[in-house]
């Protein structure tokens, strides 16, 4: 596929790969792909781009469709707007990508993502590049379309109140949706929850440590808030820091709302105890790479209480598998208010280590590969489904994947073992990633690009450390 058909949706650098020539054939592609609706709705976050993005969609769209225009709004409000108006949305937005990005999630009249082969449909109609002749559609502007998702949330959790909240929403669309907490009788302390599209305060994604650090920052500070939640720039990743200053990952996440008979997705990235610890208490797990198209397609298919990724998505079961970071913090919070101790809640000990290095060699997967047969691995690929391989050996993990937003492998070593030496493990996979290029009857160059390559990967290794 080109370089802004992804696997979940459109995306790319606005103006550069995503142009406004191409937007009006996407726009048009989009009109025939979705034929059989009369109307179709947009939904937009607040990137500098986003307004231009809508109108072009408008403009196109309404040769095929009514058009209707719900403002901005997160990518969990247009999901559960294409299920209430039973129509496609358009969700115009990067997810948590940098400002200078921007791009299209179409979601079905069922509020399901499209998956990568019907984003492979539409790529194929946009490069038909066939326009209609006539207009037969016309835009409707649907004011305070937000406020039916709040309404939603707000019955959802009478009851959930009394607590003080540490709020960041990344300068983006979730600024908006701060009155919901407020509105059910919480008090919320905020930052950076002015809208800017350039994302002034941190980049707007809570995977990243170092984007969290603000609230990491007010919570200790402050010293008298209950937890803190972070959100991305369309509302569909969590970041939590308990009431010390300390961030609370996925898995720890997860704890609370483990119980016998349920069944859980998790995303193949989650430290491996939580798989262990799932099945001890009586639930199922069920394991996939990460993506919505994934996981939550799994969720749906095997019934599950809950999927959750590493990176902050989560799709409970009675949200209809909408992976909403807001209900996920409004769904720890009623935990919370049943006495679940979030702050001083006991994990499993185990050593992590998550890095990601370039993706200089093509083959690195096969290397991993081969140096988990000669290692004693079991080899894990999910029956072929995983982008990437799971090597496991006794309480050990490592996990190298391709990434699919970046040029980049993602690697994750993980082990309950404290002796084992994970640096020492992520340097063996670094030296995996040397791709050499050999010039044939020259020796004295490939000796050059030896030595400098090996000197490029043990300067990497040092900064990384």
């Amino acid at each position: 596929m080109s370089s802004v058909f992804k696997l979940y949706d459109i995306r790319g650098v606005y103006g550069q790969e995503l142009t406004d020539e191409l937007l009006y054939k996407i726009g048009y592609a989009l009109g025939r792909y979705f034929n059989n609706y009369e109307s179709i709705g947009i939904v937009r976050d607040i990137r500098l781009s986003s307004p231009r993005i809508r109108d072009i969609l408008i403009e196109t769209l309404v040769y095929t469709h009514n058009v209707l225009d719900f403002g901005i709004g997160s990518t969990p409000e247009a999901h559960y707007l294409a299920k209430v108006y039973n129509i496609p949305v358009l969700m115009i937005t990067a997810s948590h990508n940098p400002p200078q990005y921007n791009g299209i999630k179409p979601i079905n009249s069922n509020g399901n993502d499209l998956p990568k082969e019907e984003i492979n449909k539409i790529e194929k109609l946009t490069y038909e590049d066939i326009r209609p002749a006539q207009k037969e559609g016309m835009l409707e502007v649907i004011e305070g379309a937000i406020d039916i998702y709040k309404k939603h949330l707000k019955e959802k959790f009478k009851g959930v109140s009394g607590f003080k909240v540490g709020y960041d929403p990344s300068n983006s669309v979730l600024t908006l949706m701060k009155d919901v907490l407020i509105d059910l009788g919480n008090e919320v302390i905020a930052i950076n929850d002015n809208i800017d599209g350039t994302f002034p305060g941190h980049g707007p994604d809570p995977s990243k440590d170092e984007n969290i650090k603000p609230l990491q920052e007010l919570m200790k500070n402050r010293k008298d808030l209950d937890i803190g939640f972070m959100f991305d720039s369309d509302g569909d990743r969590l970041g939590i820091v308990d009431k010390y200053g300390n961030r609370i990952r996925m898995d720890k996440y997860l704890i609370p709302f483990i119980k016998k008979d349920r069944t859980y997705v998790l995303e193949i990235s989650l430290p491996i105890y939580l798989r262990k610890l799932i099945e001890e208490k009586g639930g199922k797990v069920i394991i996939k790479r990460p993506g919505h198209t994934f996981v939550k397609f799994a969720g749906q298919q095997n019934k599950a209480y809950l999927c959750i990724e590493y990176t902050g998505h989560i799709y409970f079961a009675e949200n209809d598998y909408i992976d909403d970071a807001l209900f996920g913090a409004l769904m720890l919070l009623k935990n919370m208010k049943k006495g679940v101790d979030i702050n001083n809640l006991n994990i499993p000990e185990f050593i992590w280590l998550e890095k990601d290095i370039p993706r200089n060699n093509p083959n690195l997967i096969d290397k991993v590969k081969e140096y988990g047969k000669n290692n004693g691995f079991i080899l894990n690929d999910l029956n072929g489904d995983l982008d990437g391989i799971e090597l496991l050996k006794d309480n050990l993990r490592i996990l190298v994947r391709y990434s699919e937003t970046e040029p980049l492998y993602r690697v994750v070593i993980d082990s309950y073992d404290k002796n084992i030496d994970v640096n020492k493990i992520f340097e063996e996979i670094v030296k995996l990633n040397i791709w050499i290029f050999l010039f044939k009857r020259n020796f004295y160059i490939n000796s050059i690009i030896f030595y400098y390559t090996m000197y490029y990967y043990q300067f990497l290794f040092n900064i990384l450390q």
